[in-house]
């Protein structure tokens, strides 16, 4: 019998390797998020949980909405049993049936408990929800994602930086959080703010020239 359960880990640990997830990096989950929120699951149903928000860090709704259920597999099981009065830090687009979605499934869906995250594998910048929504604030105040958001290393995603490297590196002194996610923008290519408006104004005056 142990013999056969052994196999079976062995098994397990083969095929979950061949199908690993395809994570997104945090700084695109914060720059495609429509909303970002800290609050508490109320209700759960078959397809979806309703959802009551307690703090709103990055965009605005009513205090009550209407979450869909991913469906877990292999590779990307759920942390904890969706009930009522869990709390959770919610990364959030909109769906096509109307109600939202958590971004790149568990990626998007953050269970507190003792105001700690479950998830073991999040990078250790992220282990604190105070920390983190703090970090998400700066970040927003400081970066801006632009051209496609979808995931892909051959598109001409980029950042603009509205300051300065020595403005960003005291920030990054601050909260681990931000320094975590500006180091992930700085992974594309990110402009600075009077750049890219240089950049603007060339194409703009380009373009009336031209036609």
């Amino acid at each position: 019998m142990r013999l056969y359960f052994c196999l079976l880990l062995l098994l397990y640990s083969v095929f979950n390797y061949g199908f690993k997830k395809n994570v997104m990096p945090y700084s695109l989950v914060v720059s495609k998020a429509i909303l970002i929120v800290d609050g508490t699951i109320s209700k759960v149903s078959k397809n979806e949980y309703e959802f009551t928000i307690s703090q709103f860090i990055k965009g605005k709704s009513s205090t009550k909405i209407n979450v869909a259920i991913w469906k877990e597999w292999l590779c990307d099981p759920r942390m904890k049993e969706l009930k009522s009065g869990q709390r959770m830090i919610l990364f959030l687009e909109k769906s096509p049936y109307g109600n939202f979605y958590p971004i790149n499934e568990s990626t998007g869906e953050l269970y507190v408990d003792n105001n700690a995250f479950l998830d073991i594998f999040l990078p250790k910048e992220l282990s604190n929800p105070t920390v983190l929504k703090k970090g998400i604030t700066m970040f927003l105040d400081t970066y801006k994602c632009h051209e496609d958001l979808n995931y892909r290393f051959d598109t001409n995603l980029y950042f603009v930086r509205n300051k300065s490297i020595f403005e960003v590196y005291e920030m990054k002194m601050t909260n681990s959080s931000f320094d975590y996610l500006a180091g992930n923008a700085e992974y594309f290519k990110v402009i600075e703010y009077q750049q890219f408006q240089f950049i603007k104004r060339y194409l703009t005056n380009s373009k009336t020239a031209n036609s």
